[in-house]
């Protein structure tokens, strides 16, 4: 987090599953950082060793929504930046003058990056800082029942109508304008309403909605962009992202991958500030010699995983 400008900043590792020897690595190299458990990490750590050591399928993962939003919760800040593990900072952040300007602004979310994808940041962009856009959203609808309707639903079958004509309903991917998973800095009250009564069933379209009716309803809020992207993610690892047709286990992969760091024979930042070379990978991947992380078939599964995001505007290098 060297690129963080902050001398009150406190960094909270919550962990569903990692190997308890990694996490006591982690421990020793940055003795600052606390890391929480979620109440089903012992299982999950239980259920990963078995199905590398015994090929016992991994049939099931609970989501630790609630552990999530009870943490988020206690936060007594205002703000807070919320990072997913495939995610890294490749620029200077200073959080106390951006926590200034959002909360001057009565800002609710600042996108850290958004991948040149226009749709992401849907509507007319207004500087307010050398560094900081607002954004002033444009729809196609903002009444929360038609969105459910028209753009989340597909009356009449209209939509699957269109497709045979290559018409598209694109418009979804310009409501995450207004929301995103993580890769931004959030106000707890707005974080807060995203999972307010959450149905326990992880569906992105729950939280388009509520973010929906929180543009809605807070009317002075404001979204804002950084005028460049000040984060990276990747697109050569994965938690869990698993395809049919192609004989890639990320488990199996992820596993290789973090045997490699901890012995010390990899080096996750090798590609920084780009994604981790693909020759450090490679080699791993050969040494190792194992037919569900393969080089062809990892190489298979990276081209399947970015074009998910090509197809709906990201730039991908």
């Amino acid at each position: 987090m060297s690129n963080v400008v902050d001398s009150e900043l406190s960094i909270i590792v919550l962990d569903d599953g990692t190997n308890p020897l990694y996490l006591e690595k982690i421990k020793g190299k940055y003795p600052g950082v606390e890391i929480r458990l979620s109440p089903f990490y012992t299982e999950k750590v239980n259920k990963i060793k078995k199905f590398l050591l015994e090929g016992e399928v991994i049939r099931e993962m609970e989501i630790p929504t609630q552990f999530w939003l009870s943490n988020i919760a206690e936060n007594k800040e205002d703000y807070f930046l919320l990072l997913e593990d495939d995610i890294w900072i490749t620029e200077k952040l200073h959080t106390l003058e951006i926590a200034s300007l959002m909360k001057l602004n009565n800002m609710c979310m600042l996108k850290l990056f958004h991948f040149d994808n226009p749709r992401l940041i849907s509507g007319k962009l207004v500087e307010i800082s050398p560094n900081v856009n607002l954004i002033r959203p444009k729809f196609f609808t903002n009444s929360v029942f038609l969105f459910k309707k028209l753009v989340l639903g597909n009356p009449l079958k209209i939509w699957s109508i269109l497709k045979r004509f290559n018409v598209e309903n694109r418009h979804v991917v310009n409501y995450y304008t207004i929301y995103n998973v993580a890769g931004a800095i959030f106000s707890t009250k707005y974080y807060s309403h995203l999972w307010k009564d959450f149905s326990g069933t992880v569906n992105e379209n729950e939280q388009l909605i509520k973010a929906l009716e929180f543009y809605n309803t807070e009317k002075t809020a404001s979204y804002g962009v950084t005028t460049k992207d000040i984060l990276s993610t990747s697109f050569s690892s994965s938690a869990t992202n698993m395809f049919a047709e192609i004989n890639f286990n990320p488990f199996i992969y992820n596993d290789l991958l973090n045997k490699a760091w901890y012995e010390g024979d990899f080096n996750p930042m090798s590609g920084y500030p780009k994604d981790i070379l693909e020759s450090d990978i490679e080699k791993i991947l050969s040494k190792n010699q194992n037919n569900l992380a393969s080089v062809s078939e990892w190489t298979k599964w990276v081209n399947r995983f970015k074009s998910q995001y090509q197809q709906i505007g990201f730039s991908i290098n």
